[in-house]
């Protein structure tokens, strides 16, 4: 785990945990739905 400015603990998580067998999820944030995308390079994309 890092460490955050306040000696706190940050959580990570991994993408394969997060994604669970998808490409793709969604994300509800301050009344917004974001899209989270493993693209075909492997890399990561929110989209809003």
């Amino acid at each position: 785990m890092a460490e955050s400015g306040l000696d706190q603990p940050i959580p990570e998580i991994r993408s394969e945990e997060l994604f669970q067998g998808t490409r793709e999820l969604r994300i509800r944030h301050g009344g917004h739905v974001y899209r989270l995308l493993i693209t075909r390079n492997n890399k990561l994309i929110l989209q809003k």
